[in-house]
């Protein structure tokens, strides 16, 4: 009997060619880059709004998501209950989390109306650069509603994110 010390050439030739036709698939499927897009930056503000009113369902706070057009802030009313922020004086809000809205993108404007249907009649003409727009989430899930409106700079991709008042539900939806 024979003792085997190591591995023939042609085993080592196989596992070389195995590995590399592994490494040239994963270079082939990660080469491709993914960039800050409309769609994509539609899709993150959604989820910010969720977070708000989970946030504010599971504290039993109110829970406040002020967008501006390059940041989207994530903030915590200091008590519990129904009662509006503003019935409270001296309250104060606390940051929880702020999202940064990728390169070249933008909110391009925001208002209170919900639009669930294109064309949006209070759809932006222009990038408002001065925006800070609050949408505040209730304790029992609701909002104060609103829709915004986010775009590159040469208007290519539109999307408008519609946040409804009754159920505080938002949703992505293509074009103004």
């Amino acid at each position: 009997m024979k003792n085997p010390r190591g591995f023939t050439l042609v085993e080592l030739m196989v596992v070389i060619v195995v590995i590399g036709v592994l490494s040239a698939l994963m270079v082939g499927i990660n080469s491709q880059t993914y960039g800050t897009s409309s769609m994509n930056v539609a899709d993150e503000l959604v989820s910010q709004m969720e977070l708000c009113k989970m946030r504010a369902v599971s504290t039993r706070r109110w829970h406040r998501c002020e967008v501006t057009p390059t940041t989207v802030t994530v903030m915590q009313w200091q008590s519990t209950g129904m009662a509006p922020p503003s019935a409270t004086p001296g309250g104060v809000w606390y940051v929880v989390q702020t999202l940064t809205v990728g390169a070249g993108i933008s909110v391009w404007g925001a208002t209170t109306a919900a639009c669930a249907t294109a064309p949006c009649a209070g759809a932006p003409a222009s990038a408002n650069t001065s925006l800070v727009f609050d949408i505040d989430f209730k304790p029992d899930g609701s909002s104060t509603g609103g829709t915004l409106f986010i775009t590159d700079p040469g208007q290519n991709k539109m999307y408008r994110v519609v946040i409804y008042t009754a159920t505080g539900g938002s949703y992505a939806r293509n074009s103004w």
